[in-house]
C-alpha cells in the first residue's frame, strides 16, 4: 500500500484536479442551473457509478502490465504525465470549456443516474484521464490492483465533495459559473493542469 507522505500527496493532487472542470462538472453545473439541486446529486449519484467501474478497470489493467514488466509502467506514468499537460493546454486555449444549459427539461432520478453515469463512460477521456492519473501515486514494489482500488474510493470520495460544491453554486448561484467567470475558471483550470503534471514528472525523477 501507499505509505501515508504518498497518500496525503495524493489527496491535495486530486482535490487540486478534481477542482478542474471537465466532462462531469459540466454536465453536473448545467444540469443542477435548469433543474435545480437535487437532479444535480442525482446526476452525480451516476457519475460515481462510472468512476467506480473504470477505477476497476484501470485495477485489473495496471495489475497486468505492472506484473509484466516495470518498464512498461514507467511509460504509462510519464505518458500520464503528458496527458495531464495536454489537458492543461486545451483550457488555455479554450479548446476544453464549462457549458451550461438552462433549457433542459425536468427528469426523474433514475434517468438522471443513467444520464450521469453514460455522460462519463461516453467520454473516453474520462477512463483515459484515470490511467493516466492513478498510476502516478502507485508503487511498482507492490501489487498495483489494492494500491488502484484505495486511490480510486479516495478520489471517488474528493470528487463527491468538488462536484457537490459544483453543483450547490449552480443551484444558488445560478450565474456564477457563466459568462467572464468561466472564462477565468477554464485558465486557472489549465494552469493548474499543467503544473501538476510537471510536479508528477519531477517526484519521478527524484
Amino acid at each position: 500500500m501507499p505509505d501515508l507522505p504518498l497518500l496525503v500527496s495524493f489527496v491535495i493532487a486530486s482535490f487540486v484536479v478534481l477542482l478542474v472542470p471537465g466532462i462531469t462538472v459540466s454536465a453536473v453545473v448545467s444540469t443542477s442551473l435548469a433543474r435545480g439541486l437535487a437532479a444535480g446529486f442525482w446526476l452525480e449519484l451516476g457519475a460515481q457509478l462510472a468512476r467506480f467501474t473504470m477505477v476497476v478497470l484501470v485495477a485489473a489493467a495496471l495489475q497486468v502490465v505492472s506484473a509484466a514488466v516495470a518498464a512498461a509502467f514507467d511509460v504509462i506514468k510519464y505518458a500520464g504525465a503528458a496527458y495531464l499537460v495536454w489537458l492543461g493546454w486545451g483550457y488555455l486555449t479554450e479548446r476544453h470549456t464549462v457549458a451550461v444549459d438552462r433549457a433542459a427539461r425536468p427528469a426523474k432520478p433514475l434517468r438522471q443516474v443513467l444520464t450521469g453515469f453514460l455522460v462519463l463512460w461516453g467520454n473516453p477521456k474520462a477512463l483515459i484521464f484515470f490511467g493516466a492519473f492513478l498510476p502516478q501515486f502507485v508503487d511498482p514494489a507492490f501489487p498495483a490492483w489494492p494500491q488502484v482500488l484505495l486511490l480510486g474510493t479516495i478520489q471517488m470520495t474528493a470528487a463527491l465533495i468538488t462536484d457537490g460544491a459544483y453543483i450547490l453554486v449552480a443551484a444558488y448561484a445560478r450565474g456564477a459559473l457563466t459568462g467572464k467567470g468561466a472564462q477565468v475558471l477554464n485558465r486557472a483550470a489549465g494552469v493548474i493542469l499543467i503544473a501538476t503534471a510537471l510536479w508528477l514528472a519531477l517526484q519521478h525523477q527524484a
